[in-house]
């Protein structure tokens, strides 16, 4: 796998600093360094090329490093910028703070305080980022709730068309889609702000990198470097087919263009998501205007980010929601309570897509700091969804699953009812999935073995009720392990005898 180069700017104007950093960080072979020992170049430079990181000297002669910081979020406001000066002061340090620097470094420092410091500020900045990609994730799921009103299909592809521009800060966007009646491709959306011939060419399919001219199931990028009239920009046009059922049903089109970068890892799966989006709108309406599953196929989309990201927890969502509606007949639920269940089921980790990937897919146990991030999932998935009127009732589910009966959960520590049922059984199902399902760690292990972590925490992590409502539906065998998990290892001996171990409180 290619690694993200990382474009880091060193400015010193004592020469021998400037080469001891640049031996320092010799040993990452992502990280592209480069020197200056004047501060006027190195503005130059940094107004002229894309940069992720700047280090500079507070003090400069007649320049400062004030100056290279606000010159740096003026032109890339992503970018991280620390600060180094042999004379602080905290006056000094809270006003670059306050300009929007990230750390401030003390000469003189040991070599492995500043890498650790560009590696801190390094991953500050992929968050950030991360976190203009969930904010992103909103334009879709606007479209799901646009979708569920009953918009008709066209002003939904408009809106598809017109949120791409918008949230990626993009050129122009068009949406082609297949006449199945007469068998050909046609323009249906676009939209666009003073898009040349070349640009309106390609949006509409035609033109050496146009969708009607390549393969019809293949997503394409092309990039390329343009001279302009007042400085040169790169340009990304973007192709990802709407499939469905296997066929192609139409081409999502984007154009890019930025002073420094192509388009990203990150908005190229928030493009691919809005495609994804398209085609399940166009087949629903083709379908006789299916409203219900169309959205639910949006919400799957979601899940499935999370899923793809999370390589140990694939079908986790899936695996859930077929146990959970089990024991919630056994409660009593309502159908209306029911649907709301598939989609919590679903949606219940949605707040993963904000956790790194090296912690959700860390092959042992998490560090403090690591679990703290983990932790911030219930409540990064219930901001997700505040605000969209058919998933509110689902909240329950995403922000409670890990609340303890005792109190001793997160994010909240609420105990007993003051849990919301939703978050008291999934808590239960979750748990039972965790046991079974392979981890990183450690294989799954067989269904005695979960069944005896319920019973042992029943009372103190578990609704005894819920557990009680389990087990029931487990000695019935209406929980079909062998189906649901793939393995052979259900154990179906006397599980009423093993209820009367006393609970601990």
């Amino acid at each position: 796998m290619q690694k993200d180069v990382k474009n880091i700017i060193v400015i010193d104007d004592e020469k021998y600093v400037c080469n001891i950093i640049m031996e320092a960080l010799s040993e990452f072979d992502n990280f592209r360094v480069h020197k200056f020992t004047d501060p006027q170049r190195a503005i130059k430079y940094i107004t002229d090329h894309g940069v992720d990181l700047v280090l500079t000297d507070l003090v400069m002669g007649n320049h400062s490093g004030v100056q290279v910081l606000e010159t740096t979020l003026q032109n890339h406001p992503d970018s991280i910028v620390i600060l180094m000066t042999g004379y602080p002061t905290v006056k000094t340090a809270i006003s670059v703070l306050k300009k929007g620097g990230y750390d401030y470094l003390i000469k003189p420092f040991k070599l492995e305080d500043l890498k650790s410091t560009i590696k801190r500020g390094l991953d500050h900045q992929r968050i950030k980022q991360e976190n203009v990609e969930l904010r992103s994730q909103l334009e879709l799921m606007k479209i799901s709730e646009a979708f569920t009103h009953g918009v008709g299909l066209h002003e939904l592809l408009n809106q598809i068309v017109n949120s791409a521009v918008r949230a990626l800060s993009a050129k122009a966007a068009s949406l082609i889609l297949l006449d199945r009646k007469a068998g050909r491709y046609g323009l249906r959306c676009i939209s666009y702000t003073g898009c040349d011939a070349r640009i309106d060419e390609f949006l509409r399919g035609n033109g050496p990198h146009g969708a009607l001219t390549r393969s019809k199931n293949e997503s394409y990028i092309f990039n390329e470097e343009i001279i302009g009239d007042e400085f040169p920009f790169r340009r990304s046009m973007v192709i990802f087919p709407l499939v469905s059922k296997g066929a192609n049903i139409g081409y999502f089109n984007l154009v890019c263009q930025n002073r420094f970068n192509y388009i990203t890892p990150g908005q190229q799966h928030l493009v691919s998501l809005l495609a994804s989006t398209a085609a399940s709108a166009v087949e629903s309406n083709f379908m006789d205007r299916n409203l219900r599953k169309s959205y639910l196929l949006t919400i799957k989309a979601l899940a499935n980010a999370v899923e793809a990201r999370d390589i140990y927890t694939a079908g986790h969502t899936v695996r859930v929601y077929r146990v959970a509606k089990v024991i919630a007949r056994k409660l009593g639920w309502s159908n209306e309570k029911m649907i709301e269940l598939r989609y919590g089921s679903i949606l219940h980790d949605i707040g993963k897509i904000g956790v790194p990937d090296a912690i959700l897919n860390k092959p042992g146990r998490l560090t403090e700091d690591e679990r703290a991030m983990m932790q911030k999932h219930p409540e990064m998935g219930a901001r997700i969804l505040r605000g969209i009127p058919f998933l509110e009732p689902i909240i329950p589910y995403v922000i409670a699953h890990h609340e303890r009966y005792d109190g001793n959960g997160y994010p909240h520590g609420l105990s007993g009812e003051d849990i919301p049922v939703e978050g008291r059984l999934l808590a239960v199902v979750d748990t039972f999935d965790a046991i079974m399902s392979d981890r990183p760690y450690r294989p799954g292990a067989d269904a005695k073995k979960a069944i005896d972590e319920l019973i042992k925490f029943k009372g103190r992590q578990f609704d005894p009720v819920i557990v009680d409502a389990f087990l029931e539906a487990y000695e019935e065998g209406l929980i079909d392990c062998l189906t649901v998990y793939g393995n052979g290892k259900e154990n179906t001996s006397d599980i009423t005898a093993r209820q009367t171990v006393p609970v601990q409180s």
